[in-house]
């Protein structure tokens, strides 16, 4: 299927949202419908249904006439970080990190919705540094929204479309490579919430018991891959070749409701995805997510290497347990098919320094996992002793390669958190973690808001 043709469908799936939806409506009141809530969410956001189908399914509950929300419609935070490093070859380094972050949205009008969202970055080195001072300015989204009935929303501008179930590695999240920088601390909320979002044109409706999303992201840059670390800008980050897919969601049972999703990207084939969690008991939540299609692998897509493609697939497996005394254990299986082991790893190395440099960094900006298999173990234990006093740490192990630790310990206030984070990450030099300049860094961290 040519790239034209792919894009004829994929917009011909807008004209047919609204007809698509009723006769899923319809059907699915004809048997019944399924009542009570979606699928159950694990910890750090995952869950059947992501937050943006839970926010469509409440936007279908309201009237045409919205009442005006009291709430005020914008959020702002204001974050000081004080961060010490240790390098690989020894030396140390300081730094201070200035963060402003600004949100709004609101609904003007009953069926005209404006929507923005930036951070601001200001780097400064302490004492001797072998880093300058400099500033980074990410528009994380800026977008209008248009009710064009009560269940239909067609969202146009810069928008970040979020998918997966899993909270470690997130196979069906496509639109994740090249959104985040080395600058996001590597917690799972921090990756979610502080990435780049896509320039597209994004529409959904929504029925009581499912929901239907297509989203198109044209090319507006100089071709450049998802991901690719030499992209010069955010609109090559993001629009460097042309995007569409398609996601669904329908519920099948009172806590079942799986999600699908179909992806495409101009000289690539179609990859497909599905994302499942179920609700084991009254505090297990297991999860999966799964991405497959016909595409190269990490080391062939970062070095250019011709007649790689076969069909891949890669899965995150898991399930979160929240005991009575408010501590969630998290654990997850993760495998890619585009992954090297690490006797590929060595040799490339090896052989062609600067084509593993270039598939490392890929890995890192597409936040892909290196190897084939990985496991992800994570702990979040609120109220630790004192109220409003939380702890959380995970482990992310490549099998074969790097680890990364990573610790935090948070005291919440009504307007503003201390927290107190550690990170250390190593393994072998050919490995992503292994490679990273920085092995260690301590930060203390205070965030404003308002």
């Amino acid at each position: 299927m040519t790239v034209r043709r792919r894009c004829r469908v994929a917009a011909l799936a807008f004209m047919l949202l609204p007809a698509l939806a009723r006769a899923a409506s319809a059907g699915a009141e004809a048997t019944g419908g399924a009542g009570g809530a979606g699928g159950a969410g694990g910890a750090g956001g995952a869950g059947g249904v992501d937050a943006a189908d839970a926010a469509a399914l409440d936007l279908a509950d309201r009237s045409a006439a919205a009442p005006a929300d009291t709430a005020k419609p914008w959020k702002l935070d204001v974050q000081d970080a004080l961060r010490a490093s240790r390098y690989r070859d020894g030396a140390h380094a300081g730094r201070n990190q200035l963060s402003v972050e600004f949100e709004y949205g609101q609904w003007l009008t009953p069926t005209f919705a404006a929507h923005f969202s930036m951070r601001f970055d200001r780097f400064d080195p302490l004492g001797t540094s072998r880093t300058s001072s400099r500033d980074v300015t990410l528009v994380k989204e800026a977008y209008a929204s248009w009710r064009a009935a009560p269940t239909f929303v067609v969202d146009a501008g810069r928008v970040n479309e979020r998918l997966g179930a899993a909270i470690g590695y997130n196979p069906t999240d496509f639109f994740r490579a090249g959104a985040v920088s080395l600058d996001v601390p590597p917690d799972p909320d921090s990756r979610h919430t502080n990435r780049l979002g896509t320039v597209a044109l994004r529409a959904q409706q929504v029925w009581d018991t499912g929901s239907l999303a297509a989203l198109l992201s044209p090319r507006l840059e100089r071709r450049s891959l998802p991901g690719d670390p030499a992209a010069s800008s955010d609109l090559q980050r993001t629009n460097g070749v042309d995007r569409w897919m398609l996601v669904a969601s329908q519920r099948l049972a009172a806590t079942i409701q799986p999600q699908w999703i179909v992806y495409g990207e101009s000289g690539q084939a179609p990859q497909f995805g599905q994302n499942l969690s179920v609700l084991l008991g009254n505090s297990v939540v297991a999860y999966v997510e799964w991405a497959g299609g016909y595409r190269r692998s990490l080391i062939a897509r970062a070095t250019g290497a011709a007649g790689d493609s076969a069909f891949r697939t890669s899965l995150s497996v898991g399930a979160t347990w929240t005991l009575p005394i408010d501590l969630s254990l998290s654990a997850e299986f993760q495998s890619n098919g585009g992954g090297a082991d690490a006797s590929q790893w060595r040799a490339l190395q090896r052989a062609n320094p600067a084509a593993w440099g270039s598939a490392v960094q890929t890995s890192i900006a597409a936040q892909e996992l290196q190897t084939r298999h990985g496991v992800f173990l994570m702990a979040t234990w609120r109220n630790i002793g004192v109220r409003r006093l939380d702890l959380s740490g995970f482990v992310q192990a490549d099998l074969g390669g790097g680890r990364q630790y990573w610790l935090e310990l948070r005291r919440r206030f009504d307007r503003f958190d201390i927290a107190l984070q550690w990170l250390h990450q190593g393994g072998p030099s050919w490995s992503r973690f292994g490679a990273m300049p920085e092995s260690a860094s301590v930060q203390v961290l205070g965030i404003f808001y308002r």
